[in-house]
């Protein structure tokens, strides 16, 4: 039997690595009578693997306010998750377990059962706010639950000691489970949530408290950092949303005042990480790899969903939604919870529509770019529930294929068949929509071929051919951007001068005016950019980079501080702007880094002034004598990765209209490109010559079928609509 392990952000069979082809599908939205023919029919479109949500409220039955669950189908046909379970090794597939125990799906309460949700069972206390209003999903408008509270916490051990011994012994080396992943999109789908949205209930609040005393050690030593004086650590309170009233009193005046936000930051942090470990050891104790899915750096999202119940308190003033890839940064610490243990990053990106607008784009490619890891949600088929576009084949290839070219490892088409069967118990809102789920998947609800399926079939078809090869290729590392996280953490409530009044600094940058601008003009110029955590980066790894930017702050930890002393004494390339940081994170004086800058020689470049900010800094970078590796005509995006005698050239053209001329050069090759509008592919080439191919040339939404010609050196590869060639 093969063994699957999983390392370097990739799975491997026997030791080698191997691309991901999956699919998810809701066993609990559909007949069991269909389950088989459904898993053959995946496994028939090119799928390999299966993720599956396992909903709580879907197996939990209550009879005279005693819990029991259903895992053989005996109250309903669609709770048999033992026979799920057989079906999937007997077809032959793998699989990824997902229990939650919030799910979302476009479940009532997410997935949660109606006891662990304060609307139905008043002893359970509910997430709250900064101003103490609860938070709700919008779906049911039904208040979530505390996730630090001990009752809902002895609920989720049930819950998971009793679904996980039925998984068990599907799951390891052999598979078919190969992989687990816990909650979604972090606690209660909070990912890329504002930081007044989250923490402030008592229980969390507690467990602040106790990362405090875990930091400072002491009240004195704390307030001796803040300027404050708290009688204890139960007194400290979490940030305010600086806007209208609030402003003038709360905003930051001194230097200290910026560490109330590091330490709300690093609460939320936790709260997400430990939150997943707890699970993860406590209650699973199943021994394969943990993933998450990390709801991008998106966007905000444009739902169509009926009778959604939006929440005021969840507007985000216009201003501070500015700083939003800040938050992303600062509460989703992903290196740091590779380095401990807690999880892998995966990613998700419910964005809109890559194909038809950049600032989609680029944060599809800011999210893959992240950290590698499976693309575990690309929107197949929920054109009725978010942008209609996405019933359209382009759009889902179009997007599959930016995500893997950025850096993804695999995905995961959601959802490859369309299911009809499930209750209001279960969820009372989507067939007010859609009477099947999704809209349009690639395989209908009746198990018959949809609009989708030939896109699904032919991009399965190519990566299960060239994906294996495309796993031993890595993008390189052109250009890094050290994300700190201290400074996101400010950044996230401070999005101008008129939120700031400490006199003789500058504000804190990270995301917004920082990575965002940086990046979009890295790619507009061919640049490969990458990004970490400084706090996790070795230093080998920022002298491996091309060039290393970072925009600074009048503070930054020590070990940060001389972590990046040491890439400029070994002459690492970088680029510094900002306040060369004078104090460390407990505002002591340190100027390991300012000396280090100011001795340094013309490996580094630094200026007080924000050089990421105005979008041309690719510019700077050729003008450096740093020119991309790859070069490409204007409106076409291209991504290399590189191998020991393959490469894989992934290109994007964003004009609309047909015949479209492009070009692209890398390494002394050049290629020519007659394309459509919003024609994308993939090129294969081994030893300089193209060995495989694969283009999206018909666009369903243009209604237009472009002439595709592609040329490199006296090769030409030329056809109309859609071609593929798999070796």
């Amino acid at each position: 039997m093969p063994k699957y392990t999983y390392e370097n952000c990739r799975f491997h069979k026997d030791g080698e690595p191997f691309f991901v082809i999956a699919s998810d599908y809701h066993y609990f939205r559909d007949r069991r009578d269909n389950w088989e023919d459904r898993l053959t029919k995946l496994k028939k479109l090119g799928v390999g693997l299966i993720t599956f949500y396992t909903p709580w409220r879907h197996h939990l039955q209550m009879v005279d306010g005693t819990i029991s669950y259903d895992f053989t189908g005996e109250t309903k046909d669609s709770r048999d998750l033992a026979t799920f379970l057989k079906l999937l090794k007997s077809v032959g597939l793998l699989g990824i377990f997902k229990p939650g125990p919030f799910v979302h799906s476009e479940l009532n309460v997410g997935g949660l059962p109606d006891i662990v949700t304060p609307t139905f069972n008043p002893e359970i206390p509910g997430m709250r706010r900064f101003d103490d209003s609860p938070v709700r999903w919008c779906y049911d408008n039904a208040i979530l639950p505390a996730p630090c509270d001990p009752t809902y916490d002895h609920l989720v051990k049930g819950w998971l000691e009793a679904v996980c011994p039925l998984v068990a012994p599907y799951a390891g080396e052999e598979g078919p489970i190969v992989a687990i992943q816990l909650n979604d999109e972090t606690i209660f789908c909070c990912s890329n949530d504002p930081p007044w949205r989250l923490g402030y209930e008592p229980s969390s609040m507690e467990f602040f408290h106790n990362l405090l005393r875990e930091r400072y050690g002491d009240i004195g030593q704390y307030n001796a950092s803040h300027g404050t004086d708290y009688p204890s650590f139960d007194f400290v309170t979490g940030p305010q949303p600086l806007d209208g009233e609030r402003r003038e009193k709360h905003r930051p005046q001194q230097p200290e005042d910026v560490l109330s936000y590091v330490d709300w930051a690093e609460h939320q942090w936790r709260l997400r990480r430990d939150t997943y470990v707890h699970y993860k050891d406590d209650f699973v104790n199943i021994d394969v790899p943990f993933l998450t899915n990390y709801a991008g750096i998106t966007p905000p999202i444009e739902q169509n969903i009926p009778e959604i119940t939006p929440d005021n308190a969840d507007v985000v003033p216009e201003k501070l939604a500015k700083t939003y890839a800040d938050w992303w940064f600062a509460m989703n610490r992903v290196d740091q919870d590779v380095v401990d243990g807690a999880h892998e990053y995966g990613l998700i990106s419910w964005l809109g529509v890559a194909a038809y607008d950049e600032v989609v784009f680029d944060r599809y490619v800011n999210t893959a770019r992240r950290r590698r890891g499976i693309n575990m949600e690309e929107n197949w088929g929920f054109a009725a529930f978010y942008d209609e576009r996405s019933k359209y084949p382009i759009v889902p290839v179009f997007q599959t294929l930016v995500s893997i070219a950025a850096g993804a490892t695999g995905y995961d088409i959601y959802t490859g068949t369309s299911t009809d069967y499930w209750d209001d118990s279960l969820d009372r809102v989507t067939k007010k929509q859609c009477p099947t789920f999704p809209s349009d998947a690639p395989i209908n609800e009746k198990g018959e071929p949809g609009v989708l399926y030939e896109a699904a079939a032919m991009i399965n078809k190519w990566f299960n051919a060239n994906g294996d090869a495309l796993m031993h290729c890595d993008p390189e590392n052109e250009a890094a951007y050290m994300l700190y996280a201290p400074y996101a953490a400010v950044a996230s409530w401070v999005p101008d001068q008129d939120h700031w009044a400490i006199a003789g600094h500058d504000i804190p940058r990270c995301g917004y005016e920082a990575l965002e601008p940086w990046s979009s003009s890295l790619q507009r110029a061919g640049f490969s950019p990458i990004m970490q955590e400084l706090e996790t980066a070795s230093v080998d790894w920022m002298l491996n980079c091309k060039s290393v930017s970072i925009h600074l702050a009048f503070f930054m930890g020590e070990a940060e501080q001389q972590k990046l002393a040491q890439v400029i004494a070994k002459g690492g390339r970088l680029f510094l702007c900002g306040e060369l940081p004078t104090v460390d994170m407990n505002m002591k004086p340190c100027t390991v880094l300012k000396e280090a800058v100011e001795a340094a020689g013309d490996h580094v470049s630094y200026c007080r002034e924000n050089v990421f900010a105005d979008g041309k800094f690719a510019s700077r970078l050729v003008e450096a004598g740093l020119p991309p590796r790859v070069t490409c005509s204007d409106r076409l995006r291209v991504m290399m990765h590189y191998g020991k005698n393959d490469m894989f050239a992934f290109f994007f053209n964003l004009q609309e209209g047909v015949d479209n001329l492009h070009w692209l050069e890398f390494d002394g090759i050049r290629i020519e490109l007659k394309l459509g509008s919003k024609s994308c592919g993939i090129l294969r080439l081994t030893n300089g010559k193209i060995v495989s191919h694969l283009v999206k040339g018909a666009n369903e939404i243009d209604k237009t079928t472009a002439d595709i010609r592609i040329q490199c050196g006296k090769q030409v590869v030329e056809g109309q609509g859609d071609l593929i060639d798999c070796l």
